[in-house]
């Protein structure tokens, strides 16, 4: 019998789960439904995809340039509905052989072996516990790869780290025998009409114990699953080339001599690798694996979409390795980034916010350890190419780097700074840049685009221009602005333009042709993406100031400032903000005189950037008290009853809460399909009464942002539950394909929380925190490094501090939020317990505290008291 069991914390659960049996004599191959759809990306940041199993064991392994899936059509839901659960495509895994006395026990690490198994999932630290009153012993596995912000190329080694704990529980000595085994998979899914060997061998050193698994070189430029996989014990111990099972049961034994080992290609050839000790009562001992891989052959990819230059590409990693065994040497030889790695762990999870709202504002992030994300390394060396960063909307679905779904996202710009500017600055402003000013939504697609003819999806065009900003904001320095400021002015003038199109001068509120992430081309004027606009102007008027440019700066200024009063006299109801239809064109959908979830979408944007408001702040409110009002469902069954526009993709079970994309609770839907000509119009159409992640988590964001704690929180909640490891993989938000780019927006709320605002180029920082701001503690993170901050209020006085726990924060102002005073008498600034000298200014609690540039370093603690 197996059971969930629940850790509750503010009254909610927290990702962990209990595999349990009751069997006394015999191992189980029982049905572990509480673990079976756990899959945590344990592997780097655009090396392929390996999955944690929610009882240690690894799978999904999708590294060999082989697609492991269909991916569906273009319902792109089948795995909402059906989610991928565990299975072992190859041998691969780890056990115990357990001795006491004349009593030998061999026990694999998973479900089976073991009575009592815990998951907890702290991405990037997969945590999962072996327990089992029979044994003498338990273990604790910790399986991650390194994972540092702010720092790519390290947090993108194809590798996985598996740290087995094992402690002795028994008043006797015990011996164990800790084995890991892995069968050679180079060429092994090519393999089928091609002759060549298979050929494990065996390498020792004092520093480790390495079983390398490959396939003949003639292979290398041929097969896409050609190259190597190694797995390395740190320190001593025991390998065989070829191993056998144990006992009937999948533990490969390294008991043995053979160093080498073949067998024809396609099969199968397993080796192993094994560690060893005696323990004492009470005493444990950690076994640590590297499980690494080298598989360059993306261009052979038949996931592959249409990549430019494709026939000169090759993983990334293989910019800095020749095989799987340098991987495994780059570790040995850089601990410090297994370090780094822990202490990020603690840093993000030592926080005052619910472990479960840290968990889902997170688990997004590994998105980029999917095949949903990839990075070149073109052969040519040709500079705008090398290193460049691509993503599928989904895993194998949706061509390009598509602008109106990624634009959406926080983590990757957050979290990984420096390979979103590369990302600017290579697409968007690069290979999709055309000479009039136009990003084109697909940037690795190779014609304009298939929707519209123009390649020109409007809100992508202006979220992007508002992630040139967020980078910008998150560099130490404007050389990224200045390099990039000509093209960005032209990606601004491009909407001015179409602004002036019918009436000859800007207004502030887009018309004419307007094709969206709802794909179909809009007319009319539309709130969601004129504020996006609007937002985009205020991003511009900011780089403008900043590039000297005062002119363009006034401009956009002027028409932000227009969009502001336009779109609040003409597009506001009362309860919330709609969208005109066109009546020049009755053919286009628009979601009319409906509830729209992404209609303050522009506010988002700036909120998230510390632009201020776009829209006035009564009517920003009210909107977000009416989409809750009128979008929130506790039951998205219910709801679909009642509901004008039916849906084909379904993202919610009919018992589940979430958010609807757009309500029409004053009517509107006989104008809102516009004419529907095929199936796939009706499709689209269709989305209208859906529920996306990554529309609710910018919704929460944005409640956050305004006030709205509880409401921000229900729809987080929702979310998570949705995703609660008894129906489906915690890790894979679902939209169209597997792990959807736009569910990571999921960044967005935990900026919220903490009011993170950040300057990189003037050394600016700030916090204003929405969540327990009387006692307050969460990571932050900056273009070259990352801490925490922390704040404390009691009756005489404010506390806050910036612990820098890596890399370096270039400061010159600090802004906080005097949380019970109107007016402090004192405020005393600190360096590592030295006052610094400083100039303050206050009004409606907003407090700027001056200085002179100081560089915080790593452990640098800087304090400030609020009397």
């Amino acid at each position: 019998m197996k059971k969930l069991s629940i850790f509750i914390f503010l009254g909610l659960f927290v990702m962990k789960i209990t595999a349990q049996q009751k069997s006394e004599n015999e191992l189980q191959n029982n049905d572990t439904n509480e673990l079976k759809y756990i899959g945590m990306p344990v592997g780097g940041i655009c090396a392929g995809q390996v999955y944690l199993g929610g009882d240690g064991q690894l799978w999904y392994w999708d590294i060999f340039n082989v697609s492991m899936l269909n991916p569906g059509s273009e319902g792109g839901h089948r795995y909402y509905e059906n989610p991928l659960t565990q299975e072992k495509k190859f041998e691969n895994g780890f056990g115990l052989t357990i001795r006491q006395g004349d009593r030998v026990l061999v026990r694999p690490l998973n479900s089976t072996g073991f009575s009592d198994v815990q998951f907890e999932g702290e991405y990037p630290i997969g945590k999962v516990s072996y327990n089992d009153d029979r044994l003498p012993i338990s273990a604790n596995l910790k399986a991650y790869t390194p994972f540092i912000p702010t720092d790519a190329k390290n947090s993108g080694l194809p590798v996985t780290i598996l740290e087995y704990t094992v402690t002795n529980k028994d008043d006797e000595d015990v011996s164990i025998e800790l084995s890991g085994w892995l069968q050679n998979m180079s060429s092994f899914l090519s393999a089928e009409g091609h002759e060549g060997k298979h050929t494990n061998k065996v390498v020792s050193t004092e520093e480790y114990t390495r079983l390398v698994c490959e396939s003949d070189d003639k292979f290398k430029d041929k097969l896409p699953d050609w190259g190597s996989m190694s797995l390395t014990l740190v320190g001593k111990g025991k390998a065989l080339a070829e191993s056998k099972d144990s006992k009937g049961l999948r533990i490969f034994s390294a008991d043995g001599n053979k160093k080498k080992a073949s067998t024809n290609l396609g099969n199968k050839l397993v080796g192993s690798v094994s560690g060893s000790t005696v323990l004492k009562p009470g005493e444990s001992k950690t076994f640590t694996f590297h499980l690494s891989w080298y598989f360059p052959n993306i261009n052979l990819w038949n996931g592959g979409h249409h990549w430019k230059n494709k026939e000169n590409l090759r993983h990334y990693y293989t910019t800095y390795f020749n095989n799987s065994n340098e991987v495994s040497d780059y570790l040995l030889k850089n601990n410090n980034l297994l370090e780094a790695t822990k202490t990020w762990n603690r840093t993000w999870y030592n926080s005052s916010l619910p472990k479960w709202f840290l968990d889902r504002t997170f688990v997004n992030v590994s998105t980029l350890a999917t095949t949903a994300s990839v990075r070149f390394n073109d052969l040519t060396d040709a500079p705008e190419s090398e290193g460049r960063f691509y993503t599928y909307e989904g895993v194998y679905l949706g061509e390009g780097t598509c602008t109106h779904v990624f634009h959406y996202e926080q983590a990757m710009g957050r979290v990984f700074p420096n390979l979103s500017r590369q990302l600017r600055e290579q697409t968007d402003l690069g290979l999709s840049f055309t000479n009039n000013g136009i990003i084109k939504y697909r940037g690795e697609f190779s014609g304009l685009g298939r929707h519209d003819g123009r390649g020109f999806a409007i809100d992508g065009h202006a979220g992007t221009v508002m992630r040139i900003y967020r980078e910008h904001l998150m560099s130490r320095d404007k050389v990224f602005l200045k390099k990039n400021w000509n093209k960005i002015k032209k990606t601004i003038q491009v909407m001015i333009n179409q602004d002036k199109e019918k009436t000859g001068y800007a207004d502030g509120i887009l018309e004419g042709k307007q094709y969206n992430t709802l794909d179909r081309t809009w007319y009319g004027k539309i709130t969601w993406i004129s504020g996006l606009y609007a937002a985009s102007l205020k991003a511009g008027a900011e780089m403008a100031k900043e590039m000297g440019d005062l002119k363009f700066s006034r401009v956009c200024a002027k028409i932000a400032k227009k969009s502001y009063k336009n779109i609040s006299k003409e597009l506001f109801n009362g309860e919330y903000f709609i969208q005109k239809t066109d009546p020049e064109h009755p053919e286009a959908p628009n979601t009319n005189i409906g509830c729209h979830t992404d209609q303050l979408l522009g506010q988002y944007w700036t909120t998230q950037t510390g632009l201020g408001d776009i829209l006035p702040k009564e009517m920003v409110k009210k909107s977000l008290q009416s989409i809750m009002k009128y979008n929130f469902t506790e039951n998205y069954g219910d709801y679909l009853k009642n509901a004008d526009i039916p849906v084909k993709r379904f993202y919610a079970d009919k018992d589940e809460q979430g958010i609807i994309m757009c309500t029409f609770p004053k009517g509107g839907t006989d104008k809102a399909p516009g004419v529907i000509k095929n199936e796939w119009e009706k499709l689209v159409i269709g989305y209208f009464s859906e529920v996306w992640t990554g529309q609710e988590h910018q919704l929460a964001a944005t409640l956050i942002s305004e006030g709205f704690v509880e409401e921000a929180l229900k729809v987080e909640r929702a979310v998570h539950d949705r995703y609660a490891p008894s129906k489906r993989n915690p890790y894979n938000e679902i939209e169209y394909g597997n792990h959807y780019t736009r569910a990571m927006s999921g960044y967005a709320p935990f900026v919220s929380a903490s009011g993170f605002t950040y300057h990189g180029p003037n050394g600016i920082i700030g916090f204003d925190p929405k969540i327990n701001p009387n006692n307050f503690k969460s990571a932050f993170i900056v273009a070259e490094g990352w801490g925490s901050f922390s704040q404390k209020q009691d009756q005489e006085k404010q506390m806050c501090e910036l612990q820098l726990n890596y890399g370096n924060l270039k400061l010159s102002q600090l802004n906080l939020v005097v949380v019970n005073k109107e007016t402090p008498s004192t405020v005393e600034v600190l360096l590592n317990k030295k006052k610094v000298k400083t100039t303050y200014s206050i009004k409606n609690n907003q407090l700027k505290i001056k200085f002179d540039f100081i560089e915080l370093k790593e452990t640098d603690l800087f304090e400030v008291i609020i009397k």
